[in-house]
């Protein structure tokens, strides 16, 4: 157009040119016109949420029936070159699509509704995206607004409370400790029952060194027809995150900090100086007064401030576009001597070539996290202590109680041991896909992820310090390595068949490589402590022991064949076929390929002609599916090989000496498989009211079989070891998961909404056994209920029983207290009273029935604030406190009491399984409440928001422990759900306050 102006002017001025002016005109006009439609092209505007006013970055900007389209920027604007007659579509994740005419404007100003989810939203479901209205699995998505505020290091304790069916237990709160997390219930014994995590298309990186900030997106499928496309790896269900990426435009900086202060929020009631007098005078104890009043938990902890600061950087053209983003956390915790400082990079890049046919993607991240962890034990030994006692004797050094089993300074145990891990990770990946034909896109992703981890302990020497190893102080370095390697390849083809019906099919091939080696060196007896862990070699242990030196190397392989088909027909009717047949070599030679299918079907029912225009329904969709996923994480390679190893030692005439000796350490297993996890299920979703009322409910049965489980194996029969991991038995989860969102107001300046997240779930051992092996009838779950107190090393609270739950509680019943003593009962009737074995019965069920969150967005103006709560119902606690520390035993003059033990009528030194110390863990949180202003600004800063925020605020349980919410893991030989431990590093309160600025 500007050549043509050019050439215009030329025309005129050039008199070799004998021009009329009719003609004159004509050229004239025709430029004028050129200029005129040039100037309608350009519409350009700003794109902002209804709610606040923000700017909203991101949104897809569609010339309607066109596949021309754009972008907003970070702020929210945008330009794109259309006819005076066109429609734009403004579409986003969270908000509803908006069509805007441009009806000759050059400017316009578009507000999006997020309040409602649109059925046109894309969401991620592996391998590929698809619209919500097709979705026939069961798929729940979160985006960055729904995150938890406050002190949040780990981004599932983000979505906590947040996802029917997702429950997630934070039993410590030890920075460095990761929740619990379970995906409809516990799904198996020995193979892990954590969901599978995907980021950025990466399988199973690891989730917890990610900065919340770089979140973009969660998406978590929560049945087997959606996970299935997972294959080997999904039966707990996968949890799908996308990071944040550059948008085109000018480039924008986000800024964001908190600084948090955290102290214990619940503890144990002791006895304080006073209180311990009284009762040791009441029970008629002598004990040696030192005159102090020392609270010893209050010794060990302190109140510990965070920091947290986020910077992104986006920005890009319409080739080209980028996201930087460096993040650091340092957050101390509240038991001397635990903390983390983590430090994350992080780099996307999206770029595009051979007129937009080939789209690339780069994805880039580090980071290091240095924990410090602390020796739990401290807690245990700060309940045993005498409030009586000082902290240190008069010449400085710490006072130890002579000659006692269960009494240790729990301050020289802290500032005399540490614990350190440097943690490095990092990952490359490149994704490239092509668009061959419209429609037909072949994708290619190659994966690169290196872990390493450095721990090092050490024990000093200080004297006085009655925990040390044999041979004085003590030093260990342990490094493990882990590469993983990962290669995809994807052939996806759409076609719109007809006018009513359209296709999308999948086919892919994956390749999976991991290795994991690392070494580990031990010695003792160091003539100083000042080398600590730096300097193995100086120690004199290692002279006598050569078992201080171990290394180790493993690898295995993991080879795919997927393939996906989505059909859509007259916009109602949508079904879902996956099928992956999984190759891996951790299995047997009989079982090295599993073969998992799913299908799911969905019904638009709101679409039918009886239902379509209703005045109360605006969409409702019907679903049903079924699939088979497996199970084979958490276990290691070579399992089901026989190999040796070292086994004591043997006099060799020859070297006349003793020399290693190596024995068969396992038995082979050729038919050794995945656990097959099948699902099938049906549900609902549906909107009335104009999107007033959202909501879904789903109906779910899981049944996990061939369970993983090590097994007994009869020696006659030619097993040289003892034991052997097989395949056995089977477990079923079913339950029901309701998710509701009410628009109380949206009028003004007003918005108020709520979500409940909800679900019901039933957890039974169905069988232990096979064809050729057995569990036995019942498997006590041994449990430590606290170091150095007599008769608590191995409890046997809990069992595994077909036709019961998992880590059901199992032990005597009290028929009453007589003269202080427990009296059981006869439950055999034989007339003998065994409560150690005939006389048992089941106590409870650890597993809560019901699992909800509710949260409450309110916007009034500027103004933001969200309040949520959440609750478990239906489970029981063993209190292990009470049965310990809260009785008259004729301990007391010896070691620290709950205060309960001034009125308790129990003075009975067993520790054995009973009822009497089984409650219920029903609790209702005040979880996460935040408050926040955004700023009016203007110049540099685009954005301005500040915040306050607080976690766990209040809890309300009859449950006479520390906290209700209890440790859920399961480890056969060394934990058990549902048992209250007593050095358990207490849950925190957090208050927040920060800020996030966009400039």
């Amino acid at each position: 157009m500007m050549h043509s102006y050019k050439r215009v002017g030329r025309l005129v001025r050039s008199g070799a040119c004998k021009l009329g002016l009719l003609q004159v005109f004509g050229f004239a006009f025709a430029l004028l016109m050129s200029l005129s439609s040039y100037a309608q092209d350009a519409v350009s505007g700003k794109v902002t949420d209804a709610s606040d006013g923000s700017g909203i970055p991101g949104v897809s900007v569609l010339i309607k029936g066109t596949t021309k389209g754009a972008q907003t920027d970070v702020n929210g604007n945008f330009k794109i070159n259309a006819g005076s007659n066109a429609t734009l579509v403004f579409s986003f994740v969270g908000y509803s699509s908006k069509e805007v005419p441009v009806a000759g404007k050059s400017v316009l100003e578009v507000k999006l509704s997020q309040e409602a989810r649109s059925l046109e939203e894309v969401v991620v479901v592996g391998y590929g995206t698809q619209k919500r209205k097709e979705i026939s699995g069961t798929v729940t998505s979160l985006g960055a607004r729904d995150f938890n505020a406050g002190v949040v290091t780990n981004p599932l304790a983000a979505a906590q409370g947040k996802v029917a069916g997702l429950v997630i237990t934070q039993s410590s709160g030890d920075p460095n400790a990761r929740p619990t997390v379970r995906l409809r219930g516990t799904g198996s014994l020995n193979a892990g029952s954590e969901p599978l995590y995907v980021i950025d298309g990466v399988i199973g990186a690891p989730i917890e060194n990610i900065a919340p900030e770089d979140i973009a997106s969660m998406d978590v499928l929560r049945d087997a027809s959606a996970a299935a496309i997972y294959g080997s790896r999904g039966a707990n269900g996968v949890i799908l995150i996308n990071t944040k990426r550059g948008k085109t435009g000018i480039p924008t900086v986000d800024y964001s900090t908190y600084v948090g202060s955290e102290s214990i929020s619940q503890r144990p009631q002791l006895l304080n100086g006073a209180e311990f007098r009284a009762a040791a005078k009441k029970y008629n104890q002598n004990f040696d007064d030192r005159g102090a009043n020392t609270d010893w938990l209050e010794v060990i902890t302190r109140n510990a401030v965070s920091q947290n600061h986020n910077l992104g950087v986006s920005g890009g053209s319409e080739n080209l576009a980028y996201r930087a983003s460096v993040g650091y956390l340092d957050q101390i915790g509240t038991l001397i001597g635990s903390g983390k400082k983590r430090l994350t990079g992080r780099l996307n890049l999206d770029a595009k070539a051979i007129d937009g046919k080939l789209n690339m993607k780069f994805n880039m991240s580090a980071s290091q996290t240095d924990g410090q962890f602390t020796d739990n034990r401290a807690i245990g030994f700060a309940m045993n202590m005498r409030p009586t006692d000082p902290v240190y004797n008069a010449d400085g050094s710490y006072f130890q109680i002579p000659g006692t089993f269960a009494n240790f300074n729990p301050l020289a145990t802290l500032e005399n041991r540490s614990n350190k891990q440097r943690l490095h990770d990092f990952l490359f990946n490149a994704q490239a896909g092509y668009t061959i034909t419209p429609g037909l896109v072949f994708n290619v992703s190659g994966t690169l992820r290196t872990q390493t981890a450095d721990n090092s302990a050490f024990a000093r020497s200080t004297p006085g310090n009655l925990l040390l190893t044999v041979g004085g102080n003590s030093a260990q370095r342990f490094l493990n390595s882990v590469t993983d390697q990962q290669l995809e390849a994807t052939l996806n083809y759409t076609k719109k068949l007809n006018d009513v019906s359209n296709l999308v099919v999948l086919a892919g091939y994956t390749y999976q490589d991991v290795v994991n080696d690392g070494f580990g060196a031990s010695n003792n007896n160091f003539l100083t402590d000042a080398f600590e862990a730096n300097n193995l070699g100086a120690g004199l242990g290692i002279r006598s022991n050569p078992n201080l030196l171990g290394s180790y190397k493993n690898e295995y392989k993991l080879v795919s064949f997927l393939a996906r088909a989505q059909y859509s027909l007259m916009n109602k009717y949508f079904a879902t076929v996956n099928v992956r047949r999984d190759g891996s070599t951790k299995f047997g030679d009989n079982n090295k390929w599993g073969l998992f299918p799913s299908v799911s079907v969905g019904w638009a029912i709101s679409e039918e002609d009886f239902l379509k225009g209703s005045s109360t329904l605006d969409n409702m969709k019907i679903r049903a599916s079924w699939g088979r996923t497996g199970n084979s994480e958490g276990i290691r390679p070579l399992l089901s090989k026989s190999f040796y190893g070292a086994n004591g030692s043997y006099y060799d005439g020859a070297a006349d000496d003793f020399l290693p000796a190596y024995a068969i350490q396992s038995n082979p297993n050729p038919n050794l498989k995945w656990e097959v996890n099948e699902n099938y299920g049906a549900g609902i979703d549906f909107s009335i009211y104009k999107g007033k009322l959202t909501g879904s409910l789903d109906w779910y049965t899981r049944q996990t079989k061939d369970m993983l489980y090590t097994v007994n194996v009869p020696q006659e029969q030619g097993y040289v070891y003892p034991s052997m991991l097989a395949n056995i038995g089977t477990m079923q989860n079913r339950g029901v998961e309701l998710t509701l969102t009410y628009q109380w107001i949206d009028k003004g300046d007003w918005s108020i909404y709520s979500t409940l997240a909800g679900s019901f779930n039933q957890n039974e051992i169905v069988s232990l056994r096979n064809d050729q092996f057995a569990a036995p009838d019942q498997v006590f779950l041994s449990t430590s209920l606290g170091s150095f107190i007599r008769g608590t090393s191995a409890v046997n609270f809990s069992v595994l029983q077909a036709g019961h739950p998992v880590g059901e509680f199992y032990g005597a019943k009290i028929a009453k207290i007589e003269n202080g003593k427990y009296v059981f009962q006869d439950l055999n009737g034989d007339g003998v009273v065994d409560p150690n074995a005939k006389d048992r019965t089941y106590l409870g069920n650890p597993n809560p029935t019901f699992v909800g969150g509710i949260t409450t967005n309110v916007r009034y103006k500027a103004f933001d604030f969200q309040f949520q709560v959440t609750s478990q119902l239906g489970a029981k606690i063993v209190n292990t406190n009470a049965l310990l520390l809260g009785r008259q035993d004729g301990r007391i003059a010896e070691s620290g009491a709950l205060k309960s033990a001034l009125t308790s009528i129990i003075n009975d030194e067993r520790t054995i399984p009973m009822d009497y110390y089984v409650e219920s863990g029903d609790f209702f949180r005040i979880n996460n409440a935040s408050l926040g202003y955004t700023l009016p600004v203007k110049g540099v800063f685009k954005r301005a928001r500040i915040y306050v925020a607080g976690n766990n605020l209040a809890v309300f349980t009859s449950y006479t422990g520390v906290d209700p919410e209890v440790s859920q893991a399961l480890a056969i030989g060394s934990a058990a759900p549902g048992i209250d431990v007593r050095e358990t590093y207490y849950k925190t309160r957090a208050l927040t306050a920060g800020i996030n600025l966009t400039f």
